[in-house]
């Protein structure tokens, strides 16, 4: 029933899932995996030379740093696809608005951004970071967090990563979403549990880069948002505050800093000068490893 594909650079964490995908899917599957040390390509290109492999109704694009803690989790999969011919992608984290001011896939919104993922640290410290504005056991969204991406087959025939503009390991989730829910509906689960072993991302330079780049390219069709929430100007200023205070905690060029600033639209609006006096100068409670 079940394509599981992964774009793997840890052997050990590869093993690791593997034992634990037999032992929790309940359903059958086959897993296809692409030694991306041995083979360097982008995770655009890896996703869809394994996509155009793969064999059973639906195709799971999985990180393999995840635990999947509950039990037959793919005939929760199997349900919420079946009650709904015209949800076509799956998440266990996303959106209902994608900004058109540059972010990630999420907004910073309680009540936009959907997840339930179990984040453990280096120390072996786990966190549930959990937003279900509804309360119910599947939320639509716009866009889906690239750490679990589930998709039906016919999906895969009119939706493909984009390895022409992104040829790195950003973006690409929310590019794929926004292919895929331009015909298909999105939706976050809330009956999945995942433990993902690498806490946070990589928000440097590359994956500002790429983002300015994928936003300047899709700026026609931003922003992007559920049918029941009506656009407001106000919320864009609100996520373009927020991804201002994320992103001063990293370390990032003084030229990408001013792109980033410019490309957001910032400069005009009064009430982010503070967030970007921030983002600028640099946060002094900074991450540090």
């Amino acid at each position: 029933m079940f394509s599981i594909i992964i774009c793997s650079v840890n052997k050990s964490y590869l093993e690791a899932l593997k034992t634990n995908i037999r032992s929790t899917i309940g359903q059958p599957y086959e897993l296809l995996s692409w030694d991306n040390l041995a083979s360097p390509k982008p995770i655009s290109e890896v996703y869809n030379i394994l996509g155009d492999k793969a064999r059973f109704p639906y195709l799971c694009f999985i990180h393999e740093d995840i635990v999947f803690q509950t039990p037959g989790w793919s005939s929760n999969l199997l349900t919420a696809f079946e009650q709904d011919p015209a949800l076509g992608m799956i998440g266990v984290a996303g959106s209902k608005y994608k900004s058109k001011t540059p972010s990630g896939w999420s907004t910073g919104v309680p009540s936009f951004d959907c997840m339930n993922i179990f984040h453990q640290d280096k120390n072996r410290h786990t966190s549930h970071l959990y937003s279900n504005p509804n309360g119910g056991l599947l939320e639509p969204v716009v866009n889906v967090d690239g750490v679990f991406i589930c998709i039906r087959r016919e999906v895969w025939q009119v939706a493909r990563f984009n390895e022409t503009l992104l040829k790195g390991f950003h973006l690409y989730d929310i590019d794929f979403s926004f292919q895929v829910t331009s015909q298909y509906k999105a939706a976050v689960i809330f009956s999945i549990d995942i433990i993902h072993l690498t806490e946070g991302g990589n928000f440097g330079n590359e994956w500002v880069e790429d983002t300015l780049r994928w936003h300047e390219q899709n700026a026609e069709n931003l922003p992007r948002l559920t049918p029941e929430i009506l656009f407001d100007p106000r919320r864009e200023m609100k996520i373009r505050k927020n991804w201002l205070h994320r992103l001063s905690t990293e370390m990032i060029t003084g030229k990408n800093k001013m792109g980033w600033v410019k490309a957001g639209g910032s400069l005009s609006d009064l009430s982010a000068w503070p967030y970007i006096a921030l983002f600028l100068l640099g946060n002094p409670f900074r991450k540090r490893d």
